[in-house]
C-alpha cells in the first residue's frame, strides 16, 4: 500500500514531517507558553510588592499587554515572513520574546514593565502563525491536525513548566525571578533555530532560490516531483493562491456570513476565560485561603489538563466531528468554573482545574481546527486569521476582566461564576453555528469555484 504524499506549492511531496519541524517549533511553542501564562504565577508577588504598589486592575492591565501585542505581533507576521520567510521570522520572534523577559526581570517601574510585556507579546504573536504555517507546510495532509495540535500542546506544557517552577521560585525569590527564567531559550533554543531549522519550501521557490530548495529536499529526505523544482503546480493537490478580495467574499458571503461572525463570537469569549483564568487563578486560590505554594500548584494543573485532555479530544473531533467536542469542552469550562464556587474538597478542586484547563486552552485549540474546516482551503488561512485577530481582544480583556472582579470586592465564588458565564455563552454560540453538512457543501463549492 502507498503512503500517502501531501505535495506542497513547490511540488515537494512530503512523506514523513522532518523531526526538527515538529519538534524545534513544539519547544518554540512550550517556551513561549512559558512566558505567557507565568504571569499568572506572579500576580500574588506583584500585588505584594510594595516599591509598586499595584492595584488589581492595575495589575489586570498589565496582563492584558502581551496579550494586546500578540494581537499585533500575529498582524504583522505575514508581512514579516513574505520579507524575510518563515524560518528567520520564528528565529526573530523567540529572540524577541527572550529578550524582552529578561528585561522585565530588571524593570524598574511599572511602566518599564508593561512596556516590556507587550514586546514579549509581540514576539509570542509572531512565532504562533508562522510555526503553524511551517508545520502545515511539511505534514503529509493525514497528520496536519494532529502535528498542529502536538506542537499547540507545547503552549499547555510551557505554562505547566511555569507553575511548577513558580511553586519552588515564587515564594523564595520573588517576581523577577521568574522573568530571568525566560532568558533561557536565548541559550537552548535560538542555537538549534538557527542550526536545523529548515525554509519554507515555498518562501524559497517564490524567490527562484532552486539550490537551496534541492539542499532542504537532500538533508530531510524529502520527495521531488517529476516536473523538477521548476515545474508547474500539481493542480489537484496544490493551493492555488486567489485574490484576498474573492477569500473575504467568500468568508463574508451569505453562506459563511453566519458562520464567520459566531466563530469571532466563539473565540473572543474563550480566549476571555483562557487568559483571565491563567492571570487569575493563582490570586483567586490565595483569596480563597490556600497558601501561595498550593495556589501556584492549581496553576500547573490547569494546564497539564489542557495538555492532556486536547490530545485525546482531538482524535474525537475528527471522528464525531469539531461541532460537539468544542461545545461540550465548552460546557466543561462553565461546569467546573461554577462547582469551584462552591468551594469543594482539595482533591475535587484539583480536578475541577483540570477539567476547567481543557475547557480553556483545549477548547481554543480546537476552534482552530474547526475554523480550517469550515472554510475553502484557499480562504481557511484568512479565516483563521481574521478569527484569532478579533477573538485576541477576548484575550486581551480577560485579565483587566479579571482585575477589575478582584477590585469590586466580589466574592471569590462570585468571580468563579463571572467566568463560568462568557464559557457558557460560548457553548451556546458554537451550537449555534450552521451544521456540518451546509459548511461542507459550501466548502466544495468555494473549492471549485
Amino acid at each position: 500500500m502507498q503512503t500517502p504524499t501531501t505535495t506542497t506549492g513547490a511540488g515537494i511531496h512530503v512523506r514523513r514531517t522532518p523531526r526538527p519541524v515538529l519538534a524545534l517549533s513544539f519547544a518554540a511553542l512550550t517556551l513561549e507558553g512559558y512566558d505567557l501564562i507565568m504571569y499568572g504565577t506572579v500576580v500574588p508577588s506583584l500585588l505584594s510588592y510594595r516599591a509598586w504598589d499595584l492595584t488589581p486592575e492595575q495589575a489586570g492591565f498589565l496582563g492584558s499587554l502581551a496579550v494586546f501585542g500578540m494581537l499585533l505581533g500575529a498582524l504583522g507576521s505575514g508581512a514579516l515572513t513574505d520579507r524575510i520567510g518563515r524560518r528567520w521570522t520564528m528565529v526573530l520572534s523567540v529572540t524577541v520574546f527572550s529578550v524582552a523577559m529578561g528585561l522585565c526581570a530588571v524593570a524598574t517601574s511599572p511602566g518599564q514593565f508593561g512596556f516590556f510585556r507587550f514586546v514579549v507579546g509581540l514576539g509570542a504573536g509572531g512565532l504562533m502563525p508562522t510555526a503553524v504555517a511551517l508545520i502545515v507546510e511539511y505534514s503529509p495532509m493525514r497528520r496536519r491536525s494532529l502535528n498542529t495540535a502536538i506542537a499547540f500542546a507545547g503552549v499547555g506544557i510551557g505554562g505547566a513548566v511555569a507553575g511548577l517552577l513558580a511553586i519552588a521560585i515564587v515564594p523564595a525569590y520573588g517576581f523577577r525571578a521568574m522573568f530571568a527564567v525566560g532568558l533561557a531559550p536565548l541559550i537552548i533554543v535560538l542555537p538549534l533555530l538557527l542550526r536545523f531549522l529548515p525554509e519554507s519550501v515555498e518562501y524559497l521557490r517564490a524567490r527562484g532560490r532552486e539550490e537551496e530548495i534541492r539542499e532542504v529536499i537532500e538533508r530531510h529526505g524529502l520527495e521531488i516531483d517529476h516536473e523538477s523544482v521548476h515545474g508547474p503546480l500539481d493542480s489537484d493537490v496544490a493551493e492555488v493562491p486567489i485574490a484576498r478580495g474573492t477569500q473575504l467574499r467568500t468568508i463574508f458571503g451569505r453562506d459563511l456570513l453566519v458562520t464567520t461572525l459566531l466563530f469571532w463570537v466563539g473565540t473572543f469569549l474563550c480566549l476571555l476565560v483562557l487568559f483571565g483564568a491563567n492571570a487569575w487563578l493563582p490570586a483567586l486560590m490565595v483569596k480563597a485561603g490556600y497558601g501561595l505554594g498550593s495556589a501556584l500548584s492549581f496553576l500547573l494543573v490547569l494546564n497539564l489538563g489542557a495538555v492532556l485532555g486536547t490530545l485525546a479530544a482531538s482524535p474525537l473531533a475528527d471522528r464525531l466531528g469539531s461541532k460537539p467536542i468544542v461545545a461540550a469542552a465548552f460546557l466543561a469550562a462553565a461546569v467546573s468554573l461554577s462547582l469551584l464556587a462552591l468551594r469543594p474538597p482539595t482533591a475535587v478542586v484539583y480536578l475541577l482545574v483540570a477539567i476547567a484547563g481543557v475547557g480553556t486552552t483545549g477548547t481554543q485549540i480546537l476552534i482552530n481546527t474547526y475554523v480550517g474546516t469550515s472554510y475553502p482551503t484557499a480562504s481557511r488561512a484568512t479565516a483563521l486569521g481574521l478569527s484569532l485577530g478579533v477573538g485576541r481582544l477576548g484575550g486581551v480583556l480577560g485579565p483587566t476582566y479579571g482585575g477589575y472582579l478582584l477590585a469590586t470586592g466580589l466574592p471569590v465564588s462570585g468571580q468563579f461564576y463571572a467566568y463560568a458565564m462568557p464559557a457558557l455563552f460560548g457553548c451556546l454560540v458554537v451550537l449555534a453555528i450552521p451544521g456540518a453538512k451546509r459548511n461542507q457543501a459550501t466548502t466544495e463549492a468555494g473549492s471549485h469555484a
